[in-house]
């Protein structure tokens, strides 16, 4: 970094950025009115259908076999052509019923889910007749199939996350301007909504999964930004009284060099931190969820940190600093001047 100048960087750092930026935001536009949503949602945050199950609880006479109802829904599922789909089901019995849901994903052809409803529920009131006869009051048995459309999926987590984000930007914008005045306080701003800004484009773009987990990752970028500009500001306030000669160019130029290994290591140390936190809970909890999903995200999300604060906020705060002295000094209205 010593050969890399990121003050007179500026202008094609902008470049890239509101590129980056703006690419993502028509794409994510563009794919929320002709597909699945500005962002590639997944999880909790997807839409999706599902064909539920409510099946009774039946006192079978000894030397009766026991009927398995979850068999009679895959064959039904195996004849409509319908597979890859995620079973919940209650572990006690609620009323009369136990019930079955079953998962399916949005493009999931929905007249085979309904042929497979019908199905299910035509076998399960055929079983429950032969043992209870036919009376209306007990076969209360049948499937249905939901089309679910998530307006704000896991709407709780992102609230949180957006909590953490904010108290994330707040928080610094204000220790930066006590510490560091109005300069560095505006460049902290700006460089945690532009890395912000920055990796959700880049979600836009590439069309990552979406879910709970990618709460997470924004969360760690934003605080990893917030730290690593800190770092190099703390950096600049020292070199500037030591080095009381060199302009605000060259000393933030300095800076940057001298925290450039920092502000490349703490991003990498927490993108791993996290890819092994997600991989042990992922094996603890069996999870279905593609491991290659946090890895992408951790990767994007060190790639954003980095350019964040090793170049754009050198840059951003160079061009503050600077404008800010000619903003804020008072023009002489000396005779000849």
């Amino acid at each position: 970094m010593t050969n890399f100048k990121p003050s007179s960087k500026l202008r094609i750092l902008a470049i890239i950025s509101c590129a980056i930026i703006v690419i993502g935001m028509l794409i994510g536009t563009i794919l929320h009115f002709v597909g699945n949503g500005f962002f590639n949602y997944d999880g909790e945050y997807s839409s999706y259908k599902t064909v539920t199950v409510y099946y009774p609880v039946i006192e079978m006479k000894a030397g009766d076999d026991k009927i398995d109802f979850e068999a009679v829904c895959g064959q039904a599922f195996e004849n409509a052509g319908v597979s890859d789909y995620l079973v919940t089901k209650n572990s006690q019995a609620k009323e009369f019923n136990r019930v079955l849901e079953y998962r399916f994903k949005k493009s999931t052809d929905s007249a085979a889910l309904k042929k497979a409803a019908e199905a299910i529920t035509d076998k399960i009131r055929e079983e429950v007749a032969d043992i209870y006869g036919d009376d209306e009051d007990v076969p209360r048995s049948r499937a249905v199939m939901h089309d679910v459309d998530t307006i704000v999926g896991g709407e709780h987590v992102a609230s949180m996350a957006a909590v953490a984000i904010a108290t994330i930007v707040v928080i610094h914008l204000i220790y930066a301007m006590i510490r560091f005045r109005f300069s560095a306080a505006f460049t902290a701003i700006v460089a945690d909504l532009h890395n912000i800004a920055l990796y959700a484009a880049i979600l836009a773009i590439c069309r990552i999964p979406v879910s709970s987990t990618v709460m997470v990752f924004a969360v760690i970028v934003t605080l990893a930004t917030a730290i690593g500009v800190t770092y190099m500001q703390e950096r600049i306030k020292r070199n500037s009284k030591e080095f009381t000669n060199l302009s605000v160019e060259e000393i933030t130029d300095m800076s940057a060099g001298q925290t450039f290994k920092a502000n490349v290591a703490l991003p990498a140390f927490l993108a791993i931190v996290a890819i092994l936190f997600f991989a042990i809970m992922a094996i603890s909890a069996m999870s279905a969820v593609p491991a290659l999903t946090p890895a992408l995200l951790a990767i994007f999300g060190f790639i954003v940190t980095c350019y964040g604060t090793t170049m754009f906020a050198p840059a951003i705060y160079c061009f503050i600093k600077n404008n800010a002295k000619k903003i804020f000094t008072k023009p002489s209205f000396k005779k000849g001047k």
